[in-house]
């Protein structure tokens, strides 16, 4: 297996990567706030621009990172538990067990405003997606 240095200028360009996770980041954002705008029951604090303006960096930490990683160096992991947590926090918190009927408005703050953790968790996949793609396995081939 080739190892992620010498596979990534054929995977994809910076620009594309930066491009497709910067849209998926504002769309997500976009999303967020248009939500919150039309449910009577979530309210935004404070002024709109400031608010979407916090609102990106997170929605880059925890949406935009993972496409990057995917576009430019193919690594699966990241995507696969964004998934999961786009997932949880807004199909599964429905589910009486896990979660209450407290709208989509927390779901969407913790998508967000979570995004430090998640970061380290994306970091940790994909060191763990890279440590396991530049290792070498060595199989017995019996001398006959």
């Amino acid at each position: 297996m080739s190892s992620l240095h010498e596979s990534s200028p054929s995977r994809g360009s910076w620009k594309r990567a930066i491009l497709r996770s910067g849209v998926a980041s504002v769309v997500y954002t976009g999303l967020v706030f248009a939500y919150s705008a039309l449910a009577p029951d979530v309210q935004i604090t404070g002024s709109f621009w400031p608010s979407v303006g916090i609102g990106l960096p997170f929605a880059f930490g925890t949406i935009g990172v993972p496409i990057v990683l995917w576009v430019r160096y193919r690594i699966r992991g990241p995507v696969i538990l964004m998934g999961f947590v786009l997932l949880f926090w807004h199909v599964l918190i429905y589910v009486p067990v896990l979660g209450a009927d407290g709208g989509d408005g927390p779901a969407f703050a913790l998508v967000l405003f979570w995004a430090p953790f998640y970061l380290l968790a994306y970091a940790l996949l994909a060191g763990g997606e890279y440590w396991l793609r530049r290792r070498t396995v060595v199989t017995a081939v019996p001398q006959t």
